[in-house]
């Protein structure tokens, strides 16, 4: 997998938990943390770490807290969590 699939891939969802993009791509979040923090230092992608669970189960995992969103032009991804598992969208 290459750099240019997950940026692709972000651009076009415009936002995946870890989760997500582990299942998309096949790849252990281990693998992908390099890549996606690459593109966080880019300045094309927003990483956002869920403080809390969602309301929905309470039994969320992990990865699914974690969302990298696509930053658009020169702003910063502005979209909030909404409730419920970031996985259900």
């Amino acid at each position: 997998m290459i750099l240019t699939e997950i940026q692709t891939y972000l651009s076009q969802q415009g936002q995946a938990s870890l989760g997500q993009l582990e299942q998309h791509f096949h790849v252990n979040s281990h693998a992908l943390s390099p890549m996606l923090e690459k593109l966080i230092r880019k300045g094309r992608v927003q990483k956002i770490v869920s403080s809390t669970r969602c309301g929905s189960c309470g039994s969320c995992a992990p990865e699914t807290l974690i969302i990298y969103y696509w930053v658009k032009g020169d702003s910063p991804a502005t979209e909030t969590l909404a409730a419920g598992c970031p996985d259900s969208r």
